[in-house]
């Protein structure tokens, strides 16, 4: 079984698509030139490479930011990276409600162009309440949107927009166990605290994990909701098979999600398949489990991303996760973000 700090756990989970914090993350695509790049025949056969691997699985996702196609990269250029490696769903994780603009719907048109279903993707630790000092002083905060209240918003945003480029679905990204020690600005009003020493039935772990489930029922309610997916950490479903928490297995996110993506925290290719086998293992068939694969843009052994040497490494570690993934019949594939760095490596000579 994994044993993770919760602190290395809210890194991993928190670089779902790369993303901190409420402030937009500015994700270039690519995010930088390498210094000397691959001729075109070497970065076609890339390409051609990765694409075979993906083929194999139904949902093969890239993830995005918005800064993604507000920088000087155009949509066309952004849309032909994704089409010739592979991709065929876009995860495009918003950090904020003022996201859903102009810009945004630009891609979406787009991508519907060439049939590239686009789902958004919102992480609890961007929407919540900061509710501190008294009603005068509150005031002179800005007061974020909920989750529940920001998927509203994506609801009500995506129904103004024509039939044929709405979003495909919303991904809720689940983040109980960064309310800790260490986000003192998210728990200095919570009741709850997550922290290692904290599981156990009906301890603040327990607890903060039946809130998530909570924000999640909530919202599958939703009126007009596209397809809700759950995004988890890694552990979650673990801790609670062995007793810790009392809920958190795959089955109670499905309850009220369409499908599973449980996020990879390994940082090296042979650890990521087994950073998601006992959810495959404890989910039906019925149940659809992705697996998402944060990369890091550098390779150091102390990210809980996806350290990888050059394009050979990479490519060799999603391969590995397929095939050891594929005879559960929960797998149904593998989401790699963020967009830059999968560019920068296939650029890179």
């Amino acid at each position: 079984m994994k044993k993770l700090s919760f602190t290395a756990a809210a890194i991993a989970v928190s670089l779902f698509f790369c993303g901190c914090g409420h402030t937009p993350v500015r994700e270039i695509f690519p995010m930088a030139v390498p210094p000397q790049t691959a001729d075109a025949q070497t970065a076609a056969n890339r390409a051609a490479g990765l694409k075979s691997i993906l083929e194999q699985v139904e949902f093969r996702g890239i993830g995005v930011f918005p800064a993604a196609f507000k920088g000087r990269f155009t949509d066309k250029s952004i849309l032909d990276a994704i089409e010739s490696l592979g991709f065929n769903r876009i995860y495009c994780q918003l950090t904020s409600e003022q996201e859903l603009d102009s810009d945004l719907t630009a891609f979406l048109t787009a991508a519907a162009a060439r049939r590239i279903p686009v789902e958004i993707v919102l992480s609890q630790q961007d929407f919540y309440r900061r509710y501190r000092g008294n009603r005068l002083i509150r005031n002179l905060f800005i007061q974020y949107p909920d989750l529940a209240q920001a998927v509203a918003d994506v609801v009500q945003y995506n129904l103004e927009l024509p039939e044929n480029i709405r979003i495909a679905g919303v991904t809720v990204i689940l983040t109980p166990h960064l309310f800790n020690g260490n986000n003192t600005e998210r728990i200095r009003d919570h009741l709850y605290r997550w922290g290692e020493n904290r599981y156990g039935i009906g301890g603040d772990n327990d607890m903060l994990i039946r809130e998530s489930l909570e924000y999640l029922r909530q919202i599958s309610g939703i009126a007009s909701l596209p397809l809700l997916t759950a995004a988890i950490a890694d552990f979650i479903h673990e801790k609670a098979a062995a007793g810790e928490l009392s809920c958190g297995k795959i089955d109670d996110f499905a309850k009220y999600a369409s499908r599973i993506i449980v996020i990879s925290s390994a940082n090296l290719p042979g650890r990521i398949p087994g950073t998601i086998r006992q959810e495959l293992a404890g989910a039906g068939k019925d149940i659809p489990v992705i697996a998402a694969v944060p990369l890091a843009d550098h390779t150091s052994l102390d990210s809980d991303r996806l350290r990888r040497r050059n394009w050979f490494d990479f490519q060799r570690s999603i391969d590995h996760l397929v095939k050891q993934s594929m005879p559960y019949p929960a797998f149904r594939g593998v989401i790699i973000s963020p967009l830059s760095v999968v560019e920068y490596l296939h650029q890179e000579k």
